[in-house]
């Protein structure tokens, strides 16, 4: 792979580990779980404090769609309820919405996605994947014709394809059976892009969950690994007690259909200490691997060089690279950190709290990346190095690389069209409509008819469409100059953009702070401010603004997908 795609692999790093095949198949008896109490089912409708659910998901949004009406039909009216994410989300941006709080009701799909869950406090509810075997295996394997028989055949000419740093079945377990060889590594796949590069010849090993490899004529298994166990459905600890096994216990009692197309049914909770220690012993395999140049050693050769450090004095905010890491214990992580201001320090972080922080879902991902340390002050330790001890997840900051964006300010507002579409004009005097990047926003009525609706659902959707678009006119008038980064084209012909006054006010972060947009996070990968937006969207949520504060409010996509369906029928 080349060191620009290694890169943007390694930026856009996702949740610790994650998995594509979830079926298992374990060569010994499932081993014990950890025990959970099964709620008491009942049939008589009960009603929750919240007023809306959030349900996320790394799977087709179709798969809970009857769960989703099955649940409305349960909680009544009065509780909104939102489906978020769909197959192509990242695990690190999934990981991220489970550190926010965002997610009530988490469908983690991957075995360390429900890890994240569990050390951000979330409650066991149900079973992922309830009729297969708890346990699942990672393999290596190569194309049927391969000279390559077994691991000890690798040669550091060989390349091999693997997942991301988040996924246990093709990165993190096939790593820790990897020690002490040096491969070339194409990373950053998932699913059946592994599979095909192997089968191309593209790679000469593939790394994936064994059911998604056992009946392929066209590849042979190499190598399996320990096995892995499966993942869970959390409930948010943002719910009170009494809303959680409510929830639980309408979750357990929908009908077989429902939950078998949901993926999930009653079972214990799994048993993650294995796979935690097989984590841990991988990151140490690894501290000194680099992923953006080729070959990648799958051990240290060395320890991490001694390195100097200047005097620093105490300030609030310490900007730096982290080159070097080692673990004190299992419970706290060390990292060299290369100041902006030429002095070197070390960051000390609990594990606990590292597992509380966005982009850093591992150990491993960290290397290389620029940080913000905030609100630390550098305590003089041994020799001439300045400790900086994390006690708070939001004193450590993972800075993301922003793409190179087309930003230009010679755009003339001509005409505000709803509150996420606006007409401009560009330096020639030609008309631009310009899509809002990022957001989503209640829709306006575009004819006589929907004025004149009676539906209930059409009217709160225009109520809060005009509200956005009225606040939208506030903000920018006729005439105004502002600044576009153009990030794509819609298939109506509209530029995708985001948006921002002279002085940089990011229009999109003002309407989803104050709850009258939603995150679109369809499209979240066009958006080069994603953060921005998502952590708007989290204060909104939590302060019950607006559309939060409304149990009548439909998503803008659910309202105009049940306008096309009524259409079509």
């Amino acid at each position: 792979m080349s060191n620009s795609k290694n890169s943007y692999i390694f930026i856009k790093l996702l949740a610790f580990i994650g998995i594509f095949g979830l079926s298992g198949c374990p060569s010994s008896p499932p081993k014990s779980a950890v025990s959970s109490p099964s709620p008491v089912i009942t049939n008589k409708q009960q009603s929750l404090q919240t007023s809306s659910l959030t349900i996320g998901i790394l799977s087709k949004p179709s798969y809970y769609e009857e769960l989703t009406t099955y649940l409305r039909e349960k909680l009544g009216n009065k509780v909104q309820i939102v489906i978020d994410g769909d197959e192509s989300i990242p695990y690190e941006e999934a990981r991220k919405r489970i550190i926010n709080k965002e997610w009530d009701i988490a469908f983690t799909l991957s075995p360390i996605l429900s890890v994240a869950a569990k050390n951000n406090d979330y409650h066991f509810a149900a079973r992922m994947f309830p009729n297969n075997p708890p346990y699942y295996q990672a393999t290596l394997f190569t194309k049927s014709t391969s000279s390559i028989q077994s691991l000890n055949d690798l040669k550091s000419t060989n390349t091999i394809a693997l997942g991301d740093f988040n996924s246990a079945s093709s990165f993190y377990v096939p790593a820790y059976d990897l020690f002490g060889k040096s491969l070339r590594v194409d990373m950053g796949h998932r699913g059946k892009d592994i599979k095909d590069l192997v089968k191309t010849g593209k790679a000469d090993v593939g790394a994936a969950a064994y059911e998604a490899v056992t009946n392929d004529k066209d590849l042979r298994i190499i190598h399996l690994s320990k096995e892995i166990p499966g993942s869970n459905v959390y409930l948010s600890p943002k719910l009170s007690e009494s809303d959680r096994q409510i929830i639980t216990k309408i979750l357990l009692n929908a009908p077989d259909n429902i939950r078998k197309q949901a993926n999930y049914g009653g079972g214990d909770e799994s048993d993650y200490s294995q796979l935690i220690k097989i984590s841990q012993r991988t990151e140490e395999i690894l501290r000194c691997a680099n992923f953006q140049q080729n070959p990648v050693n799958f051990y240290c050769s060395d320890s991490l060089p001694n390195q100097k450090s200047n005097n620093s004095n105490n300030t609030s905010e310490i900007l730096g690279r982290i080159n070097g890491w080692s673990r004190q214990n299992n419970e706290i992580e060390t990292f060299n950190l290369s100041g902006k201001d030429n002095t070197v320090y070390q960051i000390v972080v609990p594990r606990k709290i590292l597992n509380q922080i966005p982009g850093a879902s591992n150990p491993i991902a960290l290397q290389g990346k620029e940080v913000k340390i905030i609100n630390v002050a550098p305590q003089k330790a041994q020799g001439q190095v300045f400790e900086l001890k994390i006690t708070e997840p939001n004193q450590l900051n993972i800075l993301e690389d922003i793409p190179k964006s087309s930003i230009q300010p010679n755009y003339q507002v001509k005409q505000v069209d709803d509150g996420d579409t606006i007409t401009v004009t560009d330096v020639s005097n030609q008309e631009i409509r310009v899509r809002f990047a990022c957001i989503d926003t209640a829709e306006t009525p575009k004819s006589d008819a929907e004025k004149n609706s009676d539906n209930p659902a059409d009217k709160n959707q225009f109520l809060w469409g005009n509200k956005a678009k009225e606040r939208l006119e506030s903000i920018i008038k006729i005439g105004d100059q502002i600044k576009l980064n153009i990030v794509d084209t819609d298939r109506y012909g509209r530029k995708v953009a985001e948006v921002r006054l002279e002085d940089g006010t990011f229009i999109q972060q003002i309407l989803v702070k104050e709850g009258l947009a939603m995150v679109y996070r369809q499209y979240l990968k066009n958006c080069a401010s994603a953060g921005i937006v998502e952590q708007a969207e989290a204060e909104a949520k939590q302060q019950r603004l607006n559309i939060w504060a409304d149990s009548q409010f439909t998503a803008p996509w659910d309202w105009r997908s049940q306008k096309r369906a009524a259409k079509k029928s």
